[in-house]
């Protein structure tokens, strides 16, 4: 009648899921849209949304998402199929995997870091190990 239909409007920006600090969820963790986790989650946690993990937020599980923004810890694997930020107070114990990584001074990564390149191809996880081994044994390529 005053020109509003009974939808409501959706915010793209608008956080769909949250887990506060002190709360612990486990088991696989399933969203849509955004998710903050504040708390602890023990489990994987898979959506092709947005996973903002806070400063106290603590996830003991495989991550694959669209995309990541961490200032948290991380305890496994992540898989981002856009992009991942680690804020200065990220702490990641396993491998990233993502097109585009974004690393604040500060941030930690006890891991494998690989970035597909444009067409999709990257070294697999045993390739890019061996890759990374053979090039510090301390032979500079020269004389």
């Amino acid at each position: 009648m005053f020109g509003r239909s009974g939808k409501k409007k959706s915010d793209a920006n608008a956080i769909t899921a949250f887990l506060g600090v002190g709360a612990e969820y486990r088991g696989q963790f399933n969203f849509q849209g955004i998710a903050r986790i504040d708390g602890g989650v023990i489990g994987d946690i898979i959506s092709d949304g947005t996973l903002v993990l806070g400063e106290d937020g603590r996830v003991e599980g495989s991550i694959r998402v669209g995309e990541l923004v961490t200032n948290g810890c991380i305890v496994g694997d992540v898989q981002a199929s856009r992009r991942v930020v680690l804020s200065k107070r990220s702490n990641v114990r396993g491998n990233v995997l993502a097109p585009v990584v974004s690393i604040e001074e500060g941030a930690v990564i006890n891991g494998l870091l690989s970035m597909p390149s444009p067409d999709g191809s990257s070294l697999p996880a045993a390739e890019a190990r061996d890759a990374l081994v053979a090039g510090s044994d301390g032979d500079t390529g020269g004389n």
